[in-house]
């Protein structure tokens, strides 16, 4: 009996071939594109879950707040870890460090080769009892417990040692000291926040930077620091102990003990939805994956809604053969089996086209995704058949629904009239999944216009300062070194194409530091607490060109050097309730250490961090003479390129120059208007995944409406052959046929435009500054579906329209 309704339903699939082939190519696209971007979705949300675990490991967070200014830092003092294991061993079964120096990059030497590495980091022995990462070479018990000893990941051990066993190899870190490597790690599809290469044993450090462990044990932040739970403690019983923690006197100093909160952040939330001062690497965020699941359900409900208008229309054309069978004895439960395995073959068919399509495309569409670990071939394939087979089992149903209910229902006489075969109800049906197929279009459409207007809009802002033709090199360990520091600032000074040479803490426009400071503004002193500033040198202004609207003309450049002296910008100028720049001149400011500083001149606003931040009070300190001689704080030499010059004869000439004052570390050098660039990383990765899947939303629907005008226009031939022979133009004839069509574009138009428009606005007041939605954003997605419509219907129209309305009259006899 099965193989009967096989059999017939092949023939019927057979027998409306275009209607099939366009349901399955339609069907196909949908479950292939929302696959690949609900895998995505699940990858994204699936970081450091793997770790057995995770449910009971936490990150320490430390919030400083003095009236609403401070630091959310991700990152904290470095005695806290080895407290939290003494003091709450009642509540801690294990506690993990990671330091790296706050250095963008690290020297390694290994096999008569240099590597500048970024994701170095030192870490304690009991990193294996609170992550997972598999070690497929050397002991986890041991691999850090040795001073000078480190792990690294397979690809390290490759491109270091080539297929030579890496155990027992020895690299020299910084032309410092050398370390065993005792252990390598597998991080392959292992999505984590930690974001690492090399992890080196903690107790290094204890051997040589000691002087560095003990310097300002609670005050500077510089660990990032992890916590496993015991079973059955809750964090919230951990962080009422912390109160402990602030009010001893050996712990805090007193300006930060009253504004001082640490907090325990769950490691399966900080990918997602955290959004620190200084994370260990670039997290998502939740919005996104709420954004990208909704465009992959939007993808697939078009898919359903054109599966089943099709299938609408191609069971349409078989009222009389179900009126028939009604009239001769079937009942309702065979016709329904019937519909049933035709749409299950349907579904079986676009199962396989959407594995086809995902493997087709997505080398393409990958690169468009942003950087992102995801790999569809180590996807697991249960999951992927799961997946796949759900969604299309999803359209199979939804695309019965009209069979179903419709015309196993109505009474065989009705299927018998040829003037039911188009009645209200169906027309209704029909209309209305067209509508709704192309709102979700158009709201694609929309949203991909305006938020590729905001990325445009915060690329070519004025973000208040010089980037296109600064470049920076970091200076790793040679920042401990400021005579050689001054020797490249002047060899690099004498290359032509280089305006001007300073030193700098920080990536100005990316991040910045927090740095401790008190004030006192006429009777009222405002408490030590955390902003954020700048360390530099009295050339900053050379290089970065920051616009100065106020300045004490007895400090000029000679006078700032031998003296120490900050500016400030006007939102700490608004802060300290000057109503004038020229008020806030000579304002001392106190450092956590005590020393005095004045207010030089105040700068106009600029982002100093990505313009997603909102701008507040900021502080550039100025480093002096003797400052400049034992200060750790210059990270980069900042070098300004003259306007057209050619970089790469800049970069080989600053690399021979380089080579020569530090010949034992290779020179690492990167473009500022680069590093702002990738700052927009997720607004890009919206702005690509929306375009991609509207384009692939409207082609679906339009797919749908290629199908509904074929068959809309045979069944007018009669009325247009008729027409016609009365008199009517093969132009208005057009006319007829595609008011329709255009009807139910607009009617979607008017759905589709305010409720995208809600929802951008609703997404746009992320951004501290952003666009005015204007006509560009309805003319685009409206126009788009217009003109696509109009070339979907054209050929059957166009070809139904020219037609002799004598053929036309014979055809329908």
């Amino acid at each position: 009996m099965l193989r009967n309704y096989i059999l017939i339903g092949i023939r019927n699939l057979l027998k409306h071939g275009v209607y099939s082939g366009i349901n399955i190519v339609g069907m196909s696209m949908g479950i292939a594109f929302f696959s690949l971007l609900f895998l995505l979705v699940n990858y994204e949300m699936s970081y450091d879950e793997f770790h057995k675990a995770y449910d009971r490991t936490y990150r320490i967070v430390e919030i400083i707040d003095t009236e609403d200014i401070g630091e959310r830092s991700a990152s904290v003092p470095i005695g806290l870890g080895p407290t939290l294991k003494t003091l709450y061993s009642n509540y801690v079964d294990a506690s993990v460090r990671f330091f790296n120096h706050q250095a963008y990059s690290h020297m390694v030497f290994a096999k008569d080769r240099q590597y500048n590495e970024k994701h170095l980091y030192f870490t304690e022995p009991d990193f294996f009892k609170i992550f997972n990462f598999p070690l497929i070479a050397g002991d986890q018990s041991t691999a850090l417990e040795e001073p000078q000893t480190a792990i690294v990941t397979k690809e390290i051990a490759q491109k270091y040692f080539g297929d030579e066993d890496p155990i027992g190899k020895k690299i020299l870190y910084e032309n410092r000291f050398y370390l065993t490597i005792t252990g390598v790690i597998d991080k392959t599809n292992y999505p984590s926040h930690l974001d690492f290469e090399i992890l080196v044993s903690f107790s290094t450090l204890l051997l040589t930077d000691q002087e560095i462990m003990l310097r300002d044990r609670w005050v500077w932040n510089p660990c990032w620091t992890y916590v496993l739970l015991k079973e059955g403690v809750k964090p919230e019983e951990l962080e009422a102990d912390f109160e402990v923690l602030y009010q001893d006197k050996s712990k805090f100093p007193d300006y930060l003990r009253d504004y001082v909160q640490l907090y325990l952040q769950p490691i399966w939330e900080i990918h997602l939805y955290s959004d620190l001062d200084f994370e260990m690497s670039p997290n998502g965020d939740y919005m996104y994956i709420y954004i990208f699941s909704s465009i992959a359900l939007m993808v697939l409900l078009i898919a359903a809604i054109n599966f089943m208008n099709l299938s609408a229309v191609r069971y349409s054309t078989r009222m009389r053969e179900v009126g028939i069978r009604k009239a001769i004895g079937a009942d309702q439960t065979e016709l329904i089996f019937q519909f049933l395995v035709e749409a299950i073959i349907l579904s079986i068919l676009s199962m396989f086209g959407a594995v086809m399509f995902m493997e087709l495309l997505f080398p393409l569409i990958y690169p468009m995704l942003g950087d992102s670990g995801f790999i569809l071939r180590e996807v697991d394939t249960q999951k992927l058949i799961i997946l796949i087979g759900g969604s299309g089992i999803f359209v199979a149903a939804l695309s019965s629904f009209y069979p179903l209910y419709y015309l196993s229902g109505f009474k065989p006489i009705d299927g018998l009239q040829e003037s039911k075969r188009m009645g209200r109800q169906q027309k209704g049906f029909r209309k209305w999944s067209v509508i709704v197929q192309f709102i979700i279009a158009m709201f694609l459409l929309f949203s991909t216009y305006v938020s590729k207007r905001q990325l445009d809009f915060m690329r070519e802002s004025d973000i208040g300062f010089d980037t296109k033709d600064v470049m920076l090199i970091p200076l790793g360990e040679v920042r401990f070194q400021s005579n050689q520091i001054f020797k490249l600032k002047k060899e690099f000074l004498n290359i032509y194409e280089i305006e001007a040479v300073t030193g700098i803490d920080e990536i100005m426009g990316v991040w910045v530091q927090n740095y401790p400071i008190s004030f006192k503004v006429k009777d009222k002193v405002y408490p030590s607490s955390f902003y954020a500033g700048v360390v530099t040198n009295p050339e900053f202004f050379d290089v970065f060109d920051v616009k100065i609207i106020a300045k004490n003309d007895l400090y000029n450049d000679g006078g700032l050097y031998n003296n120490r002296y900050i500016y400030v910008n006007e939102a700490f100028v608004d802060f300290m309730g000057y109503t004038s720049p020229e008020e806030a001149l000579n304002t001392t400011f106190w450092s956590k250490n005590g020393y005095i500083n004045k207010i030089a001149g105040v700068v106009k606003d600029f982002n100093y961090e990505p313009v997603h931040k909102p701008i507040e009070p900021f502080v550039i300190d100025i480093n002096n003479v003797w400052r400049l001689k034992g200060s750790y704080a210059i990270k980069f030499l900042a070098l300004k390129i003259k306007s057209g010059a050619n970089w790469t004869d800049v970069e080989r000439k600053l690399e021979i120059l380089w080579s020569k004052v530090i010949p034992y570390r290779l020179m690492d050098v990167f473009s500022l208007n680069d590093k702002i660039e990738a700052s927009y990383q997720k607004e890009e990765r919206l702005a690509r995944v929306s375009l991609i899947f509207s384009i692939i939303g409207v082609i679906i629907a339009n797919m749908g409406l290629f199908g509904l005008s074929s068959f809309i226009t045979v069944q007018r031939k009669k009325e247009i052959a008729i027409r016609k022979a009365l008199g009517m133009e093969n132009i208005q004839a057009m006319l007829l046929l595609s008011k329709e069509f255009f009807t139910l574009v607009g009617t979607a138009c008017l759905i589709a435009w305010p409720t995208a428009y809600l929802a951008m606005r609703l997404w746009l007041e992320n951004f501290p500054k952003i666009i005015t939605i204007d006509l560009g954003a309805y003319i685009f997605s409206g126009g788009v579906t217009l003109v696509l419509t109009f070339l979907t219907v054209s050929y059957h129209v166009v070809k139904v329209g020219i037609k002799s309305p004598v053929e036309d009259l014979k055809s329908v006899q």
